[in-house]
């Protein structure tokens, strides 16, 4: 379970620990001690936050809605903003990110793009193109947790 899971589980849990805590009175005689009602509340949320986290996992990855593509051969000295402009002829760009590495940051070359699905499709015709004076690699980035 991620920590983010975590979180959504205790939120859940001190949600419905509350609601519990306020509901308990009206269901039950009067008499009953508040720590029972609340340790009751607590019991039951954390069991229906199981539950949601359970049936409701949080996916990781690419969103359903958007690609990304591997880009590679970049000119060194392109920028960001002029690699968007090359891919937004093709559909809505979400993002792009040039990997930079070493100590001083100097591009290596590649990077990402993040598209809506159809313009990422129709992006991959810029495979092989030019592109600052060199031929782009364009493909669909493969998934880290698949390698």
């Amino acid at each position: 379970m991620s920590i983010t899971c975590f979180i959504k589980l205790c939120v859940v849990a001190a949600v419905f620990s509350l609601a519990g805590y306020y509901a308990m009175p009206f269901l039950l005689m009067d008499g009953s001690p508040e720590p029972s009602i609340f340790a009751t509340g607590l019991l039951i949320g954390t069991l229906f936050g199981g539950l949601l986290v359970a049936l409701n996992p949080l996916t990781k990855g690419n969103k359903s809605n958007a690609n990304v593509l591997y880009v590679g051969n970049i000119p060194f000295n392109a920028r960001e903003d002029e690699v968007q402009r090359l891919f937004e002829a093709y559909g809505t760009v979400k993002a792009v990110r040039l990997v930079t590495g070493g100590p001083n940051k100097r591009p290596k070359g590649y990077g990402f793009v993040e598209m809506d699905k159809a313009g990422a499709i129709e992006a991959l015709t810029l495979n092989g193109s030019e592109f600052g004076g060199r031929k782009l690699r364009v493909n669909s980035a493969k998934n880290k947790a698949t390698h």
